[in-house]
């Protein structure tokens, strides 16, 4: 098996597409605040704090290692194929919003950059997983659900951590 087909190559180019959301997304929310946009008022949540950001990018990591883990010890190709599939939506949202805004969104680089090479590595875990058609789709429903679910979540959750972080810090 080649080092790219290892189970652990999806958390590493996750986190090098949210290394650029992280930077950019608090900046970028500043710089969009008066537009009229209902996508870009709306892009990553009310979360305008890059620290409360990274702390939904690492819950969404720790579910991506979970995976990995699972993936590694059960030799379950097909759930990692599946999250192949659920991330590369989630890049190919950040390609297809750019024209919607008409302008840049945070992470459309890294999902250009990353599109390619995460086509490629679907084609590879398709053709290594023996599962068959019915439970394929199956776990691909459940991974799109799960990732769904769990980015509403953290999305939920990233302004509730802005509010501690900043009483936090404001405390003595």
């Amino acid at each position: 098996m080649s080092i790219f087909l290892s189970y652990w190559i999806l958390p590493i180019v996750f986190i090098l597409h949210d290394f650029e959301e992280m930077i950019l997304v608090p900046a970028w929310k500043r710089r969009e605040s008066g537009s009229a946009s209902l996508i870009e008022r709306r892009a990553f949540g009310v979360t305008t704090d890059g620290p409360a950001l990274c702390s939904g990018v690492a819950e969404e990591m720790v579910v991506l290692v979970v995976v990995s883990i699972v993936c590694e010890l059960a030799g379950n190709t097909t759930l990692y194929l599946a999250s192949c599939v659920a991330y590369t939506f989630h890049l190919s949202v950040h390609i297809f919003t750019c024209p919607l805004v008409f302008g840049y969104i945070p992470g459309a680089i890294t999902s250009l950059i990353e599109m390619p090479f995460m086509i490629w590595l679907i084609i590879s875990y398709w053709r290594i997983d023996r599962s068959g058609m019915p439970v394929y789709l199956l776990w691909q429903v459940a991974a799109l659900l799960v990732f769904a679910a769990n980015l509403m979540l953290i999305h939920k959750l990233m302004p509730k951590v802005q509010v501690i972080l900043l009483n936090y810090a404001q405390s003595k």
